[in-house]
């Protein structure tokens, strides 16, 4: 008999095993009796025989007491807007506003929250702010489902491939889907697994619909609810489900067993429309914009929430219960329900009667937590007279016993108006009492740019950038050579070098004009139950960045001898120097003397995201920022976060005649042109915040950028720009089909007046379709060439010949070849392969696979030996790897290609984020396997 231990997470509904690849049914029950119990972990020891029957040897019930929090996910900071994870006693999730990076801010989380485990997700309002993030969410989500459904098809077709193989075949669509995962939809449990449920104002489905041109996951069900909705109210007429037969297959299964209802947090939504006068000239006053009825205006929709429990049971007396000599057992259950039971009693052989109330303590109110979102003075009229919020009022008010109980409201309204005396007045009367008064968790929502900008100015920790990873590790390579990667954040610290002194308005905690406040701060918990701990936990209550990190880190790359060996590389290279010129990048040229270089502005490369597929911890999603030697630029895919990320790396450049908010307006006015790939999310929603930005620093005037992209992407904007009027006429369409090498760019004329470049042309690459490679000619750089996503490309090679610099991506390592092919994507010997063929005097790869979180292995053995020696050999073709927030000019390359080994010691060899390997390894099938399987390019969603 071999034991097995498998370990259950009810909160999740998922379950791991070591060895075990069949759930057994047993387990099930206990799953669904479980349900609605809150949070619990059952700890089992299965026996196995020869027969692969399971029974139960060992079982072990650990139940926690219920608890449920509120978590600040991330506050509004120049990359990041505000953000909360609310979790239910059940264990279920819900995020508040899902903008740029909300994926990213969920991995920094203690514990990682994993992004399949939200079921729910509810906007404030509609913009780039809340759901900048909701399509890379929907996709991970989705992906991770279809990804285990892969596995356990592909186990399956390894038990009994002559089957397998036979529905592969077959060309049912049915069968096809099958294929696709199947055991999802076949299992009640994995599909509801499989949902999420979006709450928010009148457009939102309008937004989902527009992501078909990008994006399609038909397994995946999405539930939206517009406007008003109650969770609780089974009638609702707004609740629009997208999968009616799932929804009654629920219900049903509901009706079977009342163990099963969950205890979780319902939902209950306030929208408000208000007219928002946005569009105004550049000159126009904007703090009298809201009293100006002659200005053009959009109609808006705001919307406030109240999640509630329910009651919260009372306490079992089993003391009481012996002693009324109650008979364990269904009548214990009855009356913890609330029933009166009738029995025989067994000492006196008489019929009793024992009502519940004399064995059970007098239930509780449940939990209620209000979410207000109030963007004008406008709308805080209609919330005043608001039936729910009257009714909280007066309960709250009142000794009246009631169903829920107000324990916090969370602000997520703009400071301007949360300070007004009358958002103040209305707030008091929330309080139960003039000594027992409930907290108020401040989020504040950012309008414009400046306003960010002043957060930033002030130093609040509050305004700190909450992907801590990402910019800790470019803290550790600013320590290597702060030229080609500078410090991403400043240090805390006033002029002396001393720590920065904590004022009163630093606090968390304070109380103004009588009502009680809580500043959010990045990875804050407020506890919600158990009430004898309700309130904020003190203890995760910290700066993020602080003089001690900066210490500790710097300490770090000290100990690992990256940056002795970086002095050693740099005293070479001056050694080198003092016997002649340095060589710089100019086109046409491979080396050229520095001395006769003029100061002008030579440009520069800024790389905001070098991962793939989603965000990480430590990379953001692709993005390229090139800078001509006009101060104009061109972005070269536009990942998500990657206006937050460039606005993180002009701060850390800024000179000291230079003002934050000028710089930012400067550089993304600048921004003529952007070129997408190919129509993957990862490489474009980034533009939703680009667009909007400009849009408002533009105030109306004609500035539109020239976005080359698949048509796929026109279709999108042209459907977003319904639901977010601002962006209208903020750019002008070119599809990268028109741009083929060979063909005249319909907009080049405009290219080459803004940005000087003389050629820009597309190359149609194998990865998606509609996916392209594009060739630059007469930037800083010379000709630059990109590959987006692609297979290695011998047309690629032969339109970019000659090319000065090459950007590759490099997604897989060597000997990963079959993934590669599975996914079209290149390994990094391939993309050096292709730099040969094309005659590169420069490579620089990118877009690597969140496997490798650092640096990639070099597994090339001409390249590990070109890189020995303190990477002084002299090179034919530079190779540098690329990190977020990185910086080249034409003359650093080669200096970025010399320091690779002093980066490498930050590193050990092989290194990688232990939850993100595993939540990219884990679901995924073997590549190798599944290739062997007839039919696998034909399947939907392999490539």
């Amino acid at each position: 008999m071999e034991e097995v231990l498998a370990i259950v997470d009810i909160s999740m509904m998922m379950i791991v095993y070591e060895s075990i690849s069949v759930v057994p049914n047993t387990l099930l029950r206990w799953m669904r009796l479980a349900a609605g119990r809150g949070r619990k972990r059952y700890q089992c020891v299965f026996a196995q025989n020869h027969t692969n029957h399971y029974s139960i040897k060992i079982a072990t019930l650990l139940i926690a007491t219920m608890t449920a929090s509120i978590r600040i996910l991330t506050t509004t900071s120049i990359d990041s807007n505000p953000s909360l994870l609310l979790i239910s006693p059940d264990g279920s999730k819900t995020i508040i506003n899902c903008g740029e990076g909300s994926q990213r801010s969920l991995l920094e989380m203690p514990g990682t929250i994993r992004v399949s485990s939200v079921n729910r997700i509810c906007l404030t309002h509609v913009g780039h702010d809340t759901l900048g993030g909701l399509p890379g969410m929907i996709l991970t989500s989705a992906d991770v489902v279809d990804n285990v459904a892969k596995e356990m098809m592909q186990k399956n077709h390894v038990a009994n491939k002559k089957d397998t193989t036979a529905k592969i075949n077959d060309n049912n669509n049915n069968r096809k889907r099958n294929y696709n995962g199947s055991l999802i939809s076949n299992s009640n449990e994995d599909d509801r697994l499989a949902d999420l449920e979006i709450v928010g104002p009148n457009s939102i489905k309008t937004f989902l619909h527009s992501l078909r041109h990008f994006m399609r996951r038909d397994r995946f069900k999405v539930n939206a609810h517009e406007g008003y909705y109650d969770s609780s109210n089974v009638q609702n007429n707004n609740a629009v489900t997208t999968n009616q037969q799932k929804k009654s297959r629920t219900k049903k299964k509901r009706k079977q067993s009342n163990e099963e209802q969950t205890f979780g947090f319902a939902v209950k939504s306030i929208p408000i429309s208000y007219n928002s006068y946005t569009q105004y000239p550049q000159h126009y006053d904007t703090t009298s914009i809201i009293h100006d009825q002659s200005l053009p205006s959009i109609t808006k929709q705001a919307v406030s929430y109240l999640f509630t429990t329910p009651p919260l049971p009372g306490k079992f007396l089993i003391n009481k219960a012996i002693e009324f000599n109650i008979p364990r057992g269904p009548l214990y259950a009855q009356l913890k329900k609330g029933e009166d039971v009738t029995f025989i009693d067994s000492k006196t052989n008489e019929e009793r009667t024992v009502k519940s109330e004399e064995v059970v303590e007098q239930s509780r109110p449940g939990v209620c937590v209000a979410v207000v979102y109030c963007p004008t003075l406008d709308v805080l009229d209609k919330l005043e007279i608001d039936g729910s919020l009257v009714a909280l009022e007066q309960k709250n008010s009142t000794s009246k016993e009631t169903s829920v109980e107000l324990d916090v409201m969370v602000h997520f309204t703009p400071k301007h108006i949360f300070n007004h005396p009358k958002y103040q007045s209305w707030c008091k009367r929330f309080d139960k009492s003039t000594t027992e008064k409930i907290d108020h968790i401040t989020l504040h929502s950012i309008d414009t740019l400046e306003e960010r900008s002043s957060i930033d100015d002030e130093k609040d920790m509050n305004g700190n950038s909450p992907y801590v990873s990402g910019i800790c590790g470019g803290m550790r390579r600013s320590f290597v050579n702060d030229e080609l990667y500078p410090m991403p954040c400043p240090t805390l610290t006033d002029d002396k070098g001393q720590e920065k002194v904590v004022t009163e308005e630093d606090k968390v905690v304070t109380e103004e004009d009588g009502i009680s406040i809580i500043k959010a701060n990045v990875m804050m918990d407020y506890i919600l139950m158990p009430r004898s701990r309700r309130g904020l936990d003190e203890s995760t209550v910290k700066p993020l960045y602080t003089e001690k990190l900066m210490t500790k880190l710097q300490k770090q790359v000290k100990e690992s001898g990256a940056i002795d060996r970086a002095s050693s590389i740099m005293k070479s290279i001056n050694d080198k120097e003092k016997k002649g010129p340095t060589r710089i990048m100019v086109p046409g040229q491979k080396n050229i003397s520095s001395s006769s270089t003029s100061n002008a502005n030579l440009g520069e490369l800024i790389f905001t995201g070098t991962g793939s597929a989603v965000p990480c911890k430590h990379r953001n999603v692709t993005g390229k920022y090139l800078r001509m030697n006009n101060g104009n630029s061109i972005l070269l895919d536009v990942g998500e976060g990657t206006v937050g990320q460039l606005l993180c790396s002009w701060k850390s450049t800024l000179l000291p005649h230079q003002t934050a908010i000028d710089e930012y307006k400067s550089r993304l006015r600048g921004i003529k042109a952007v070129w997408i790939s190919h129509p993957h999310a990862d490489h474009h929603l980034g533009l939703l915040r680009l667009l909007s930005e400009r849009a408002a620093i533009c105030c109306g005037q004609n500035d539109p950028i020239v976005l080359m992209a698949p048509h796929d992407m026109y279709d999108f904007l042209q459907e977003y720009q319904t639901v977010v009027p601002e962006i209208k006429s903020t750019y002008i369409f070119v599809e990268c089909y028109d741009m083929i090498h060979g063909r005249v760019n319909p907009l080049g004329r405009k290219l080459y007046d803004e940005l000087g470049i003389t050629n820009c042309m597309s190359i149609p690459v194998a990865h998606c379709q509609r996916s392209y490679a594009v060739v630059i000619d007469g930037t800083p750089f010379g000709k630059v060439s990109y590959s987006g996503d692609c297979r290695p490309s011998n047309r690629f090679a032969n339109v970019g010949y000659g090319t000065d610099l090459l950007i590759h991506e490099a997604t897989f390592e060597d000997g990963m070849e079959e993934d590669a092919i599975l996914k079209r994507h290149s390994t990094v010997g391939e993309a050096m392969d292709v730099a040969s063929k094309m005659n590169a005097k420069a490579l620089i790869l990118t877009h690597f696979s969140q496997r490798y979180p650092k640096i990639p292995p070099l597994n090339n053995k001409k390249a590990k030996q070109e890189e020995s020696n303190d990477g002084m050999k002299k090179k034919d073709m530079p190779i540098v790897f690329a990190f977020d927030f990185m910086k080249l000019t034409p003359n650093t390359v080669d200096l970025a290609s010399e320091l690779t080994p002093a980066l490498r010691l930050l590193y050990s060899e092989g290194s990688e984020d232990p939850d993100e390997a595993e939540s990219e390894e884990k679901v995924s099938t073997s590549a190798k396997e599944l290739m062997a399987i007839p039919g696998t390019f034909a399947a939907k969603g392999a490539l």
